[in-house]
């Protein structure tokens, strides 16, 4: 069990994952192109109709223009992935939420490297903690944090543990 100094460091709503984890953004929103693609079918087949004031017509062109919005809000608002440096492996975050009550139960359960009795504690979508966890997709990484709840939002409580 390897426990990161992140945390100290960490402020309010920040995100630093451990150094063997990292964070990219993918240049290509293969969403984006989809969309744009669309758009570019609907606006063709358009033009080609020698009659445009038809129902059909505005139906379609409207469509195209709706695939053009959708193609630019992709093209901003990016994609994100964080990968296991070692492997390369991409690493899906999940986020759990439990009672306050249970604050005590999952330090232990982190400390000890026990995931499968913290997988065993009830969540509860209202609870004052929230546990993020790492999880490489090759099962080579597994990590977690506990966050407690304060008026301002969420602030780590532990460090991250790689379990």
């Amino acid at each position: 069990m390897e426990i990161s100094n992140n945390t100290k460091a960490q402020d309010l709503n920040t995100s630093a994952y451990p150094e063997s984890v990292s964070e990219t953004q993918s240049p290509i929103n293969l969403q984006a192109l989809l969309w744009a693609l669309i758009a570019a079918v609907l606006f063709v087949i358009y033009y080609q109709q020698p009659e445009k004031d038809t129902m059909l017509s505005i139906i379609q062109i409207t469509l195209a223009i709706v695939c053009v919005v959708l193609t630019i809000v992709k093209l901003f608002s990016g994609t994100r992935q964080l990968t296991y440096t070692p492997t390369g492996s991409p690493v899906k975050r999940t986020e759990e939420y439990y009672n306050i009550a249970l604050e005590n139960d999952i330090r232990q359960c982190l400390n000890e490297g026990n995931v499968s009795r913290l997988n065993a504690l009830k969540t509860d979508s209202a609870g004052g903690i929230l546990v993020e966890k790492l999880e490489s997709a090759d099962k080579a990484f597994t990590a977690a944090r506990m966050q407690k709840y304060h008026p301002e939002g969420y602030r780590p409580a532990t460090e991250w543990v790689v379990l």
